[in-house]
C-alpha cells in the first residue's frame, strides 16, 4: 500500500539520491513503483502506443494517462490505497496469489454498499492515526479482527474467513464452504454413492465437522471421518481407503489436506479413483485440473457482496460460505462411469477435459 501521510518516505540524502521532502514527490514515487508492477499486465502493443504518446510529458501526466489504459485488474492494484472511509476492509499481509481475492472482496463490498472501500493491511492500520470516520469494518482473519476492534472501537467489525468466531464477535463469516452445498453437488453427480470418507485437518473446528456429519447422514450416507495432521497421516488415510473402497464410495478431501503435499497425495488418489470408479472431490481448485472429479471454491466477489449484507444484520452467528465457483473434470467423470449431461455441465464455472 502507499506511504502514510505521517510516515516519511526518506529523510536523509544518500549518495546520488536527494531526500524526498514533499508529500507530492513521495506520492509520485509510490505511484511509479506500483505502476511498474501494473504495467507488466498491459499488452505490449498497448504499452508501445502509450510510451510513444508520453514523450515530453511530465511524470504525473504520464502516470495518470497510463492508468486509463490499464486493464481493470491492474487499475485496482493502484486504486487500493489505504485510506479513511466509512466502510473498511482490513486484512493481513498476503502473498501475490491472494491479492486477487482481496481485490474481489473489495469489489463485492463496494457493489452492494455503493461506496468506496478503504482497504488496509494490519500493519498499515497500526502505522498511522485514524479519524472516527469508519462505521463498518470487514476484517479478514482473527488478527485483522483484533486489530480493527482496537483501532475502531465504535465501528461494527465483522470477522470474515475465520475458523471460529473470535471472542467478542456475535456474527461472522467462516472460511469454510457450507458442507451441505458440497454434498448436494456430490448427490447430483453421483447418486449411487453410499459411503463417504471425509479426510480433514485435525485443526478444523469440531462445529464444522459436526455440520458436515449432519449433512452427510441426512441422505443416509455411511460417514467415515479421518482426521489428519501431517503428510504421513494423509498418506495413511489414502491407504485405508485403498483397502476398503468400492464402487459406492466417495472421498472428500477437506480444505487444506492436499496442501500438505499435492504432488505426493493427488496422483495415488486419482489412480485409485479411476481404478475403482468412485468420485474424489475437494475445495482445492488446482486439484480438479490434476484429476479430482469436482471442486467448490469461494467466489470472493460474491463473498464480498454477502459480507456487505451481513454487516447490516448483527448477531447472526458464524455463517459458512455459500457463494462458490464450481469446477468439474469431464475426463474423470467419464473415467469413473458418470454421465454428465450438457445441462449439468453448464452449472459449472470451469470444465476441464
Amino acid at each position: 500500500m502507499g506511504p502514510s501521510s505521517d510516515q516519511p518516505c526518506g529523510g536523509r540524502e544518500t549518495s546520488g539520491q536527494p531526500a524526498l521532502r514533499t508529500r507530492r514527490s513521495r506520492a509520485l514515487v509510490w505511484t511509479a513503483m506500483q505502476g511498474t508492477a501494473a504495467f507488466s499486465k498491459v499488452p505490449r502493443p498497448t504499452l508501445r502506443t502509450f510510451l510513444g504518446r508520453a514523450r515530453g510529458t511530465s511524470l504525473a501526466m504520464v502516470l495518470m494517462t497510463g492508468l486509463l489504459m490499464l486493464p481493470e485488474t491492474a487499475r485496482s492494484v493502484l486504486g487500493a490505497a489505504c485510506r479513511d472511509a466509512t466502510l473498511m476492509l482490513i486484512h493481513p499481509e498476503v502473498s501475490p496469489p491472494y491479492d486477487a481475492a482481496i481485490n474481489q472482496l473489495e469489489e463485492g463490498l463496494a457493489q452492494v454498499a455503493g461506496e468506496t472501500v478503504g482497504v488496509c493491511t494490519v500493519g498499515e492500520l497500526a502505522s498511522r492515526s485514524w479519524s472516527p470516520l469508519a462505521r463498518q469494518v470487514a476484517a479478514v482473519g482473527e488478527s485483522a479482527y483484533a486489530a480493527a476492534r482496537q483501532r475502531f472501537p465504535s465501528a461494527t467489525v465483522l470477522p470474515i474467513l475465520v475458523r471460529e468466531l473470535p471472542a467478542g464477535a456475535s456474527s461472522g463469516l467462516s472460511r469454510f464452504i457450507a458442507p451441505g452445498l458440497v454434498l448436494k453437488e456430490l448427490r447430483a453427480l453421483s447418486p449411487t454413492t453410499r459411503v463417504l470418507y471425509f479426510i480433514y485437518l485435525r485443526e478444523v473446528p469440531s462445529d464444522l465437522v459436526g455440520r458436515a456429519t449432519q449433512a452427510a447422514r441426512a441422505p443416509g450416507l455411511r460417514w467415515e471421518p479421518i482426521a489428519v495432521g501431517s503428510l504421513r497421516e494423509a498418506a495413511r488415510a489414502i491407504e485405508t481407503i485403498r483397502m476398503d473402497a468400492g464402487f459406492d464410495t466417495a472421498v472428500w478431501f477437506h480444505r487444506g489436506v492436499l496442501a500438505l503435499n499435492a504432488d505426493v497425495l493427488v496422483p495415488p488418489i486419482v489412480r485409485l479413483s479411476w481404478d475403482r470408479r468412485f468420485p474424489v472431490f475437494t475445495e482445492d481448485a488446482e486439484a480438479v485440473g490434476r484429476g479430482l472429479l469436482f471442486s467448490l471454491t469461494p467466489d470472493y466477489r460474491l463473498v464480498g457482496q454477502a459480507v456487505a449484507a451481513q454487516l447490516r444484520h448483527d448477531g447472526a452467528g458464524l455463517a459458512d460460505i455459500q457463494a462458490v465457483r464450481r469446477l468439474l473434470n469431464r475426463r474423470t467423470a467419464r473415467a469413473i462411469g458418470l454421465v454428465v449431461s450438457p445441462a449439468e455441465e453448464r452449472r459449472f464455472d470451469d470444465v476441464y477435459d
